[in-house]
C-alpha cells in the first residue's frame, strides 16, 4: 500500500499525460493546414457582456474573433466562430459546436470588469480541478496564448488558472478561456478600443498555437514568433 501511494504522488498533476499529448500534437506536423480551431467570442445577442458607455464586451471579442479567424486560415487552419455578431448560444451549445467540430484546439474569449480600481490584465483558463486532474494540453496552450499576448501588448500577466467551468470541462478537445483586459480598468480599456492593439492580441494567438506544435528545440522564445500575412 506504502508503494502503491509513493507511485499515486509521482504521477499527480497529469505530468506523464502531458508528456504523450504533447508529443502526439507535434508529431502530427507543425503545420497549421488542416487543423480545425474553434474560436468562441464569449455572450453576443441581448446579452453584451462587461459594458462601459457604449462599449460591450460582446462586439469587442467579436471583433477579435474575427482577427483570430483571418489570421489562422491565412497560415492554412480551418477555423469556425461558435456565434454570429447577434447571436448568444448556451455554454452547452458552444462546446457541442466544437464537438461536432471535431476541432483541434478551442478558444474562449472574453474581457473583464471588476469594481476595484486596480483590476486589470490578462488571465487564461483551462480545465482543472485543483487535484490533480486537468487538460495538460489545455493547460500548455492556455500559457503560451497568455504570455505570447502580454508579450505583444504590454498588458499585466494575471496568469493561468484551472477551473470546471462547463465550457471547459464538456469540451473533448483542448480548451482555454482567455481573458484579454478589463474594461473598468481605463488603461485596460484605452488599450482595447485601439484596433491595433486588438491585432497584435490576434497575432499572439496565432503564434500560442503554431507553437503548440512545434518540437521544443524549434520553439522560439515567447514573443518572438511571427508568420508570414499579419493582417
Amino acid at each position: 500500500m506504502r508503494a502503491l501511494r509513493q507511485l499515486g504522488r509521482k504521477v499527480t498533476g497529469g505530468r506523464p499525460q502531458l508528456l504523450r499529448q504533447s508529443a502526439s500534437f507535434v508529431d502530427s506536423g507543425p503545420h497549421l493546414i488542416r487543423r480545425r480551431i474553434v474560436i468562441d467570442p464569449g455572450h453576443g445577442g441581448e446579452d453584451p457582456g462587461h459594458t462601459h458607455g457604449e462599449t460591450t464586451e460582446a462586439d469587442l471579442v467579436f471583433d477579435l474573433a474575427s482577427r483570430i479567424e483571418g489570421r489562422l486560415a491565412a497560415a492554412g487552419a480551418t477555423v469556425y466562430l461558435t456565434r454570429g455578431r447577434h447571436q448568444n448560444p448556451t455554454a452547452t451549445e458552444r462546446t457541442a459546436f466544437a464537438n461536432d467540430a471535431r476541432a483541434d484546439l478551442f478558444l474562449s474569449l472574453h474581457v473583464d470588469a471588476h469594481e476595484s480600481e486596480h483590476a486589470r490584465g490578462v488571465a487564461s483558463f483551462y480545465y482543472g480541478t485543483g487535484s490533480g486532474a486537468s487538460s495538460t494540453v489545455g493547460e500548455q496552450f492556455a500559457n503560451l496564448a497568455r504570455r505570447e499576448v502580454v508579450a505583444r501588448t504590454g498588458l499585466l500577466d494575471l496568469d493561468s488558472h484551472a477551473k470546471t467551468w462547463d465550457l471547459l470541462r464538456m469540451s473533448r478537445m483542448p480548451a482555454v478561456r482567455l481573458d484579454v483586459g478589463y474594461l473598468s480598468h481605463p488603461v485596460d480599456r484605452l488599450l482595447l478600443l485601439d484596433a491595433r492593439l486588438r491585432g497584435s492580441i490576434a497575432q499572439g494567438v496565432l503564434a500560442a498555437v503554431q507553437r503548440l506544435f512545434l518540437p521544443a528545440e524549434a520553439d522560439p522564445p515567447t514573443g518572438t514568433f511571427a508568420l508570414p500575412g499579419d493582417l
